[in-house]
């Protein structure tokens, strides 16, 4: 990624002057400037600034333009903040010192650079902060209904260094159940995607885009496989709770919002049955929940279901015979199978089978009505419609 390199230049011009090694950190306390670490001392101290600087106890600098910090496995550390023209701080010079009294000559040196450099931090931050304004507008652009805009957003992704020519890229979609979602759980959406950022700029070099989209979906485009483990991770965080993603399959570039299609509905499937699938889904292995996604269930009536399913749900008084039709038709109708999933004699079996029979209206050993019911239970219970506690 492009980076202005006025304060990497202005860093070193200071280092030659005071013959310091030194380093500028963001306010967050991670490193986003160095001068050249020629000796191996230096350049151990600057491995661990790279490591762990964000892990270090912040210096109280909100009174005093600087102070020394001893650092463990490092030493004292000077530290002078640097300012944005608001006078906030946005960032620390840091140089080791010999102890806690550097030298007056060197304090005064870096002391007069500290305002050209927060000037520099300042543009840099900016500068940033445009780019990341830009990938977000590119973002929402390349999985738009306009395939103008998503062609000229694909072509400036690569031109403008936000994403790697990438031979497939995938699509995620990140949000949280729309029914009866306040406006602070609909917060927590951007609130993930830029986590999601965060924690790819901060731990690698590689990259990825996001923005949120008009309908408060956020959306994440990796120029790579998702690694699910890593996005449950961070969607875990209590913070975040009750963000749900869904991860699209590897296409091109510029077909990324077919990805994204298919993101939403694993996404919306797993809002839909979250006991059923993970925080985290992919369209790999939502299955058939995937599809009936693409349904309008929110809105579903009992009259919208099968015949069959409208009378046995009307007559059913125990979610237990649910329980009992719905693993005998996953296993086939094999008796000894069902029994085994349910722990339960085969005799106890035939007897609950018996009591679906008198309430259903056909033959269970038809294929095709089988498939009805099968089929029919799901969409009831994704669209809300199953009397009682059965929550398969």
């Amino acid at each position: 990624m492009k980076r202005l390199p006025e304060l990497d230049d202005a860093l070193q011009n200071l280092s030659e002057d005071l013959d310091r090694r030194l380093v500028v950190i963001d306010r967050t306390m991670r490193v986003v400037s160095y001068s050249i670490h020629e000796s191996p001392a230096d350049r151990q101290r600057l491995f661990h600034m790279l490591a762990h600087s964000d892990s270090w106890p912040r210096p109280v600098t909100t009174t005093t333009p600087h102070q020394v910090v001893e650092i463990p496995d490092v030493g004292p550390m000077l530290f002078l903040r640097l300012l944005d023209p608001r006078r906030q701080i946005i960032g620390h010079l840091v140089l080791p010192v010999d102890d806690s009294a550097p030298e007056e000559s060197v304090l005064a040196g870096a002391a007069a650079a500290t305002p050209h450099l927060s000037t520099l931090l300042a543009a840099r931050q900016h500068d940033d902060m445009d780019r990341e304004a830009r990938s977000h507008h590119l973002a929402v652009q390349l999985v738009s209904g306009d395939a103008g805009a998503r062609a000229k957003a694909a072509d400036a992704l690569i031109t403008e260094r936000f994403l790697s020519s990438a031979e497939s890229c995938c699509a995620v979609a990140l949000g949280v159940d729309p029914r009866g979602a306040t406006p602070l759980d609909h917060e927590k959406t951007a609130q993930a995607v830029t986590r999601t950022l965060d924690f790819v700029r901060e731990t690698s070099t590689a990259t990825v885009i996001g923005g949120v989209l008009d309908d408060r979906v956020g959306v994440l485009v990796f120029p790579r496989p998702v690694v699910v483990p890593r996005l449950r991770r961070i969607l875990e965080d209590p913070q975040l709770i009750p963000v749900r993603a869904g991860i699209g399959p590897l296409v091109p570039l510029g077909e990324v919002h077919r990805s994204l299609d298919r993101a939403r509905l694993s996404w919306r499937a797993s809002w839909l049955a979250p006991d059923a699938h993970d925080t985290v889904t992919t369209w790999e292995t939502v299955g058939l929940d995937g599809t009936l996604a693409r349904l309008p269930l929110e809105d579903f009536l009992p009259e919208d279901l099968p015949p069959s399913i409208r009378e046995l749900l009307a007559a059913v008084e125990s979610p237990m015979l649910l329980d009992t039709l719905e693993a005998y038709l996953t296993a086939g109708g094999d008796a000894q199978q069902t029994a085994r999933t349910l722990s339960i004699h085969r005799s106890t079996l035939y007897y609950r089978l018996d009591k679906l029979r008198v309430l259903i209206d056909g033959d269970l050993s038809d294929g095709l009505l089988r498939r009805e019911l099968h089929t029919g239970l799901r969409i009831a219970q994704l669209a809300g419609l199953v009397p009682g506690e059965w929550t398969k």
